[in-house]
């Protein structure tokens, strides 16, 4: 097969990987709830959520998604999604970020995953680096093609991967990577 056949195969795979994950998820308004359930995800200006104890900024305007349950790994334990659909010239296009929680053995476990995915779809990978954010250690990796970008950003904290994922084509997402930068900057773990 040639690269370009494979790359397109490889990408195509991601989209219907994201669309069913978005299909079997429950939408959710972005309006905030008066009086949050116990254990429930809070949308307020920020994303809380007091069953597993992480939160982040919001990226408000966007659609929010979340899942937890039904997964083709049994170690993730929830997956929120926010969507940002763009029209342009009469097409329409979706800036997308996730959040996927996931039971992991440690950091490297993760890092191995996001090399090995990407190696296995022959998409290249840009940069990769460690990161710290309100001193929880990580890691950032970008991928891509000239005409659209992956960026996945993985924090590890007390077995858990809390793994950020954000994709779009290239020129949008430079336009929102700031809101991602955002987001990211803000993760805590309470």
């Amino acid at each position: 097969m040639n690269k370009k056949l494979m790359l397109g195969v490889a990408i195509l795979a991601i989209v219907v990987l994201t669309s069913s994950i978005c299909s079997c998820t429950e939408r959710q308004t972005s309006e905030p709830s008066t009086e949050p359930e116990p254990g429930a995800l809070t949308t307020q200006g920020y994303v809380y959520d007091d069953e597993l104890g992480y939160g982040f900024e919001y990226p408000g305007g966007w659609e929010l998604y979340v899942t937890e349950d039904d997964f083709p790994d049994e170690n993730i334990k929830k997956v929120v999604s926010f969507e940002k659909k763009i029209l342009d010239d009469g097409s329409q296009f979706s800036v997308e970020i996730e959040l996927i929680i996931k039971s992991v053995t440690d950091l490297q476990e993760v890092k191995n995953e996001f090399k090995q995915g990407l190696e296995m779809s022959g998409i290249p990978i840009l940069s990769e680096a460690a990161i710290s954010v309100n001193n929880i250690d990580g890691y950032d990796i970008l991928s891509g093609i000239p005409t659209w970008k992956l960026r996945q950003i993985v924090f590890f904290a007390n077995g858990m991967a809390y793994i950020f994922k954000y994709s779009s084509q290239e020129e949008f997402y430079h336009m929102y990577e700031e809101t991602f930068n955002n987001v990211i900057n803000s993760f805590n773990i309470e």
